[in-house]
């Protein structure tokens, strides 16, 4: 680009654009300042396409035609009407976005909404987690004896470890002792935080109630 349209860009086109967007309509994550980005942005590829064939055009054209541009839903970065999330498939209505914090209905008994993500969200385990336990799990039952995985095949199964004591033939303390000492070498092999990593409740959950805890809080000093 020339030195001339520079000129023209900086002092004739971006206070037009920035005046013409200053009330422009916002889609989704959009703020005037980002707007009057791509508006300059879209203007500066006019110039320079005008620029390469030659042709003279005027600053309230070039600010004229790349305001309707980005309030179309046309960006710097290009133009979409699949992309859901692409402000021009938005504008002409083939998606919404709602935020996560958006909520459906208030739960009977209680004054905290039910948010969208906690109807989206799943409250199984990471399955990254999952498969790292199930490979620790298993290097682990390697070490045990018959008995022993026995046992643990009983409580899993939810079945009294009385069955396990008549089909080995021993007591049901004895059995109980290889139970108690099978926990112990559970915890030594996982680590002592096994039960509360599996007792802890989804990381989501939990960076939902510390933004909704900090605002409460918020809140409530700006009351006092």
């Amino acid at each position: 680009m020339n030195t001339q349209n520079e000129a023209l860009l900086v002092q004739e086109i971006v206070p037009r654009i920035r005046g013409s967007l200053r009330n422009a309509a916002q889609v989704g994550a959009d703020d005037t300042a980002e707007l009057t980005q791509d508006g300059i942005a879209i203007a500066a590829s006019i110039l320079a396409s005008a620029e390469a064939r030659g042709k003279q055009v005027s600053a309230g054209n070039v600010a004229f035609y790349a305001t309707r541009l980005v309030r179309s839903g046309r960006r710097s970065g290009g133009q979409s009407t699949t992309d859901a999330m692409a402000p021009r498939t938005q504008i002409t209505g083939r998606s919404r976005v709602m935020s996560l914090e958006e909520p459906v209905k208030c739960e009977e008994g209680s004054d905290e909404p039910l948010v969208l993500g906690e109807v989206l969200a799943s409250e199984a385990e990471d399955p990254f987690a999952t498969g790292a336990r199930n490979l620790d799990w298993q290097a682990f039952t390697e070490t045990l004896d018959e008995l022993a995985r026995t046992i643990l095949q009983c409580l899993a199964d939810e079945r009294p470890l009385l069955e396990v004591a008549h089909a080995a033939g021993v007591s049901r303390s004895t059995i109980q002792n290889h139970k108690n000492r099978l926990t112990a070498a559970v915890q030594a092999f996982m680590g002592p935080e096994l039960m509360q990593e599996l007792q802890r409740p989804p990381q989501w959950r939990i960076n939902v109630r510390a933004v909704r805890e900090k605002l409460a809080c918020r809140y409530a000093r700006a009351l006092a």
